[in-house]
């Protein structure tokens, strides 16, 4: 048993030039269930509502918001409306196919020490 003292180890980030921004966003975007969810239905539906979205996937409503917020920071979705414009509105989210493959070759790249 631990000590109550002891203190958790801190996750690190590597000091590896290789760990590039795009690595960093595919791990953002791909590191979780409900991101990957999103992204499959986007793909397979098109461009949809949060409301499609959130009775497509096993995510809450704050929950899609969240990660939907996440996916566009990483450029693999996007709406057609820009984010200050929202108010009152229903923005459309669709994914972009050409980012999804840049971050997944970049992630890759950084795997196999390429």
């Amino acid at each position: 048993m631990k000590d109550k003292n002891e203190v958790m180890p801190r996750i690190t980030q590597p000091e590896d030039e290789a760990w590039s921004p795009d690595v960093e966003a595919a791990i953002a975007t791909f590191g979780n269930r409900s991101r990957n969810e999103i992204l499959r239905f986007l793909a397979a539906n098109g461009p949809a509502t949060r409301g499609d979205i959130v009775d497509a996937v096993s995510a809450t409503e704050p929950s899609v918001a969240k990660h939907l917020l996440v996916l566009e920071e990483t450029g693999v979705v996007h709406a057609d409306v820009e984010p200050g414009r929202r108010h009152g509105r229903s923005p459309r989210y669709s994914v972009d196919n050409g980012r999804i493959k840049a971050l997944l070759a970049a992630h890759l790249d950084y795997l196999l020490n390429r």
